[in-house]
C-alpha cells in the first residue's frame, strides 16, 4: 500500500485504527503519525478551514501508562503516548471543547483507571478514552485524566475548553481555592497548572456525579483491565 496523506485519511476515516494502518502499509506506526502531522501542517499552511477539516485517529493499548507501577505511587507522570486508549472523531483543530473527566481506584491505592469524554460546541460527542494506568489512587487518577484531556485539547490547539469533573477537591486545586498538600500529588497539580496555562482559555469546573456518569463508567472499566495489562 502507498503510504499517502489521502490513503491514510481515508483509512482514518473508516475506523481503521493506526496499528491496522502501519499492517496493511508494511510500515512503523510512528510513520503513519508522521503522515498525519504532515497533514495537519499542510492544512495549516494553505490556511483552509479548520472547521472542515478532521483528523479521525483510535489508538486502543491496555498496557499502563508507564511500566513501573511505582511511578503510579510516587506520583511521577509518565512521558509516553498520550494518545494511549483514545479515540477520536471529527475533532476540528482550534476548537471550543467540553471535556468531561474521572479517575477510579479500586483499593485508593490500588489498580487505577482514567475515563476521558469530549464533546464540541454543538454538544456532539466526538472523542474518549478508557485506560489502564497502573497502580495508585483516586486523586492520582483524577489528576492523570485531567493531565491526559488537556494534552489532548493542546495536541488538537482548542481555543476554549471547559474541563468537568465531580472531584470537588480537584477543582478547588486547580482553581487556587485548596492548597496541595500531598507531596505526591503535588508533581501532577504542577504539570496541570502548566498546560493550563499555556493554552488560551481554560476553565475547570464541578459537576455532581449523575452528570459525569459516562467519564466515570470509562474509568471504572479501565481500573478491571489489570489483569488483561
Amino acid at each position: 500500500m502507498l503510504l499517502s496523506i489521502d490513503r491514510v485519511l481515508q483509512l482514518l476515516s473508516e475506523g481503521k485504527s493506526l496499528n491496522k494502518i502501519a499492517e496493511l502499509a508494511n510500515c512503523a506506526e510512528t510513520d503513519v503519525c508522521s503522515v498525519i502531522e504532515e497533514a495537519r501542517s499542510l492544512l495549516q499552511k494553505q490556511n483552509k478551514s479548520m472547521s472542515r477539516k478532521k483528523i479521525i485517529i483510535k489508538k486502543g493499548d491496555s498496557r499502563p501508562a508507564s511500566g513501573n507501577d511505582e511511578s503510579r505511587d510516587s506520583g511521577v507522570y509518565p512521558s509516553d503516548d498520550f494518545l494511549q486508549g483514545t479515540e477520536l472523531s471529527a475533532v476540528p483543530l482550534s476548537s471550543e471543547l467540553v471535556i468531561y473527566t474521572d479517575g477510579a481506584s479500586r483499593g485508593n491505592p490500588g489498580p487505577s483507571g482514567i475515563g476521558i469524554v469530549i464533546y464540541d460546541n454543538n454538544d456532539h460527542q466526538v472523542g474518549k478514552v478508557s485506560l489502564y494506568i497502573g497502580k495508585g489512587t483516586n486523586n492520582f487518577a483524577e489528576y492523570t485524566a485531567i493531565i491526559r484531556a488537556l494534552k489532548i485539547a493542546q495536541y488538537f490547539k482548542a481555543i476554549d475548553i471547559k474541563i468537568r469533573t465531580d472531584s470537588e477537591l480537584v477543582v478547588k486545586q486547580l482553581n487556587g481555592e485548596y492548597q496541595v498538600k500531598n507531596e505526591n500529588i503535588r508533581p501532577l497539580y504542577e504539570e496541570a497548572v502548566s498546560i493550563i496555562k499555556s493554552l488560551p482559555k481554560v476553565r475547570v469546573e464541578h459537576v455532581t456525579r449523575n452528570l459525569n456518569d459516562k467519564a466515570d463508567y470509562l474509568a471504572k472499566k479501565a481500573s478491571g483491565q489489570e489483569k488483561r495489562s
